[in-house]
């Protein structure tokens, strides 16, 4: 039990004596990119005791409890689109998560490698073309009856034009709960990144140190009245030397057994000057085991006014 602990408070401490002087890559985007619609529509914050698959690229400790399989499309407008998959499986005492994502984009910026941080710029079509995949494998274990940890290694194919670069991250972290409220802290992206040794300017590179650490919390499953209520938030610390957040609340309503609508808002951070709303919302119907879900986020000059992420999965 105290060696995962000793281990992501390690990365924690040494990631955070690099951030003073970053490097000017923001390359990988698949891995800091929404990969879940639940997430997505409640400001990219995960719901800690949800039990699906996608929480592998979350949280992987949470994988110790994850069942079924899933996908998700999102797409900003006819520009860029970006889709995952992912499944759980019961595997040697623990379970074996997989999963899939893709992204392709443009970008305008100076630097083919430098591409903008958020998302306003996946809406405007030509400029540099840039294509990621990345595989992950993950595995998570409960230590006990409420500390679980987990690790997931993306192998990562990142394509710019005739550039082209294969590299291995990996992620770590441990989760806990404390009453009925899940917790979970993930180190990302821990391993060198892409394309640091042909940028023209000159940067330190710092090797192997995670590019986020966030802690997550949240849960779903609160009886208010007739409803159930769900909340999820997220803080961490990314490659930029800036504080991330997002929040969200979910409430849902089951008139008949089996059958539950659900509606969701959100908050998130966003780049300074960003068109990019800070608000998400979605909707989800469960059907049994079945869930059908939607995202949105407003961009004020998008030309369907925002990103729409779809997302189909069974429990």
């Amino acid at each position: 039990m105290r060696l995962p602990i000793a281990l992501v408070l390690l990365s924690v401490l040494t990631f955070s004596q690099a951030i003073s002087a970053q490097s000017h890559s923001v390359l990988p985007r698949t891995t800091t990119l929404p990969a879940s619609t639940r997430a997505m529509a409640l400001g990219d914050s995960y719901v800690l005791n949800s039990g699906n698959a996608d929480v592998l690229f979350y949280h992987p400790a949470l994988l110790a409890r994850a069942t079924g399989f899933g996908g998700s499309l999102q797409r900003w407008g006819s520009a860029s689109s970006a889709a995952s998959m992912s499944g759980a499986f019961e595997f040697l005492g623990g379970t074996l998560g997989i999963g899939l994502r893709t992204l392709q984009y443009s970008t305008k910026s100076e630097d083919e490698l430098h591409a903008p941080i958020g998302q306003g710029h996946h809406f405007r079509s030509g400029g540099d073309r840039g294509y990621e995949r990345t595989v992950s494998i993950g595995y998570g274990l409960e230590l006990s009856g409420a500390l679980s940890a987990g690790l997931a290694v993306d192998l990562l194919e990142t394509r710019f034009e005739s550039l082209q670069q294969n590299i291995m991250l990996i992620d770590f972290g441990i989760s806990a709960d404390l009453g009925p409220i899940g917790v979970g802290l993930t180190a990302h992206d821990i391993g060198n990144k892409p394309f640091h040794d042909v940028l023209d300017e000159p940067f330190e590179d710092f090797g192997p140190r995670p590019s986020r650490i966030v802690l997550g919390a949240g849960a779903y499953g609160q009886q208010v009245g007739i409803f159930d209520v769900g909340l999820a938030a997220n803080a961490g610390l990314d490659g930029q030397d800036s504080l991330t957040y997002g929040a969200g609340a979910e409430i849902g309503y089951y008139p008949v057994r089996g059958r539950t609508f659900v509606l969701r808002i959100g908050l998130q951070d966003v780049p300074q000057k960003s068109e990019m709303s800070s608000f998400t919302t979605g909707f989800a119907v469960w059907l049994d085991d079945l869930i059908l879900e939607w995202a949105f986020r407003p961009v004020s000059s998008a030309p369907e006014r925002g990103s729409h992420r779809f997302g189909v999965s069974w429990r």
